[in-house]
């Protein structure tokens, strides 16, 4: 049974046929208490799924129509009998309005609320055509991501600008398909921009399955990225890491290596003035040649320990074949422009995403080679003068950017963090995606205007994102312990209005290898094949074909 407003106008705009529900009996900013009407509250409204948590309501005012979202059921005196009436009071936050274009003499829906309902004002259910006013196709560039959990028939976009604009992130706990939320928002806008700049850092080797043509895939036996593109930071991370010395050997390292960078210069002709942190070719040969010149001198500022340290634990990294990206055999020479464009993919050449698989690549050097691909980016995107905008999608970003001092990743948090700050001026935006927000960065993730939040069970993780957004609305993440796996609540620059979605499903090819094992599948059969150990000692030992 609905309640029915008998041809009546509520500050002008005619109301007839809308179904009631309560009115506001309270209201603080954009939070507003509704005193449910008496047959609403005997059950109607609610068989109908006119009142479930997270349902779309609106409020008339004299020039607009203010939509709301349900947050919460309360009764605040229950009664002992069944058949005793009872105050059952909504709680429900504002979201935005409808209001005339002047220009065009329509209604549009924009966010934020300029008039504010009164107490005593009408609360209304939510029409079809008002669901589809305030979740229309944008008239800007838009990707769709899913359907709209209050209308199935309804589809969810993004806005392509505003969310890769102002960065983003995807958050949830493991196995709620936040992998493929991932894989689904990048098939979007890569669909509708095909000559796009996008770099996935993969720490799982899982997303190569979900682009495969699409995709430029680099790893240590595909590709280079040579310790002269190190800033003096980034090596000694490298070289000095675990030394009980490391004050003392920092400044010699500087010395030996901008000596070094001087001498490829002026060999290669080359005029301008060289730095420690610029990314020019040098000599580890000659950086070891001067190691010996400067521990045999009589006028060496340091004990020769100090250099022969520094100069073995060169020698260890140049000849373990596991660094052999980073300390090729050849001799040096400048190949930037080719690593440059591999990486961002210039020109696109029909891959317009690189997945950079960071799996294969050893623990050892994973925090340097992480810093050195973020900090190339932003500085990419700096000297490139925003022509060619990037985006950066860091997989497990709490394994890399973490809260904790005592992990290690100073360098990739520190270019993480400028990404973050500065990156928008520059055409650098940046994806985090993570099992443990509360484990992140506060100065990165704040930083993220739109996110993605996927089920989380996690108190902590829960409290920790609801603290970073900045609008109203933020009581739809009271859902998260209750998402269903592939749903979402999208809050932030990058839709219309905050939204919980359905998130559509990729095709089986285009999916991550993500998927949890099967046990029971595995379990079922005995493994005789007498080569399988040895083929998993060999890719153990990281051993190159």
């Amino acid at each position: 049974m609905s309640i029915s407003v008998a041809e009546a106008e509520v500050d002008g705009l005619n109301v007839a046929g809308e179904t009631k529900l309560g009115r506001i009996v309270a209201a603080s900013g954009p939070q507003l208490i509704m005193l449910l009407d008496a047959v609403a509250a005997n059950g109607s409204a609610e068989r109908d799924g006119r009142l479930q948590l997270g349902a779309l309501v609106k409020m008339f005012t004299a020039r607009s129509i203010v939509f709301g979202v349900l947050t919460g059921f309360n009764i605040p005196l229950p009664a002992r009998q069944t058949d005793q009436d009872e105050l059952e009071l909504v709680e429900l936050e504002l979201i935005g309005e409808i209001t005339a274009d002047p220009g065009r003499g329509s209604r549009r829906f924009q966010r934020g609320v300029s008039i504010y309902p009164c107490l005593g004002d009408g609360v209304f259910t939510a029409t079809q055509e008002d669901l589809r006013l305030v979740y229309a196709a944008p008239n800007v560039p838009a990707a769709r991501i899913g359907t709209i959990h209050q209308d199935p028939s309804l589809p969810a976009f993004v806005l392509t600008d505003e969310l890769l604009g102002k960065h983003f992130a995807i958050l949830g706990t493991t196995g709620t398909g936040k992998s493929c939320a991932v894989a689904l928002v990048l098939r979007a806008i890569l669909s509708q921009h095909t000559a796009g700049h996008v770099v996935l850092l993969d720490v799982h080797n899982e997303y190569a399955h979900a682009f495969g043509e699409s995709a430029e895939v680099l790893n240590p036996t595909t590709f280079e990225l040579p310790y002269w593109l190190l800033t003096l930071e980034e090596l000694e991370e490298l070289v000095l890491s675990g030394s009980q010395d490391r004050a003392a050997e920092a400044p010699i390292l500087g010395e030996l290596v901008l000596a070094a960078k001087r001498l490829f210069a002026h060999e290669t002709q080359r005029t301008t003035p060289i730095n420690v942190d610029m990314p020019v070719p040098y000599r580890l040969a000659d950086v070891e040649r001067l190691i010996d010149q400067a521990a045999g001198s009589l006028n060496k500022k340091t004990e020769p320990r100090t250099y022969l340290r520094i100069k073995a634990r060169l020698d260890a990294l140049r000849s373990d074949p596991r660094f052999g990206f980073m300390f090729p055999r050849v001799q040096a020479r400048d190949t930037m422009v080719a690593t440059l464009s591999r990486l961002f993919r210039i020109p696109v050449d029909g891959k317009p995403l690189t997945i950079i698989d960071l799996a294969s690549v050893p623990s050892e050097v994973l925090s340097v080679v992480v810093s050195v691909l973020c900090r190339m980016t932003f500085d990419f995107a700096l000297w490139s003068e925003r022509s060619v905008p990037i985006l950066l999608v860091c997989e497990e970003a709490h394994r890399y950017c973490p809260l904790d001092n005592g992990t290690g990743f100073e360098p990739a948090k520190r270019a993480l963090a400028r990404i973050a700050k500065e990156g928008r001026k520059y055409g650098v935006s940046l994806c985090l995606v993570s099992q443990r927000p509360s484990e992140l960065l506060p100065a990165v993730l704040s930083q993220c205007n739109t996110i993605f939040a996927l089920r989380m069970t996690h108190n902590t993780d829960q409290d920790y994102v609801r603290g970073t957004l900045r609008e109203s609305a933020t009581g739809l993440f009271n859902f998260l312990p209750t998402l269903r796996n592939s749903e979402a609540i999208i809050i932030g620059e990058g839709v219309a209005v905050p939204v919980r979605v359905r998130i559509d499903d990729l095709p089986e090819d285009g999916r991550p290898l993500s998927g949890t094992a099967k046990f029971s599948k595995a379990w079922a059969h005995d493994i005789n094949d007498p080569g399988f150990l040895a083929a998993v000692v060999e890719r153990w030992r990281g051993a190159r074909p």
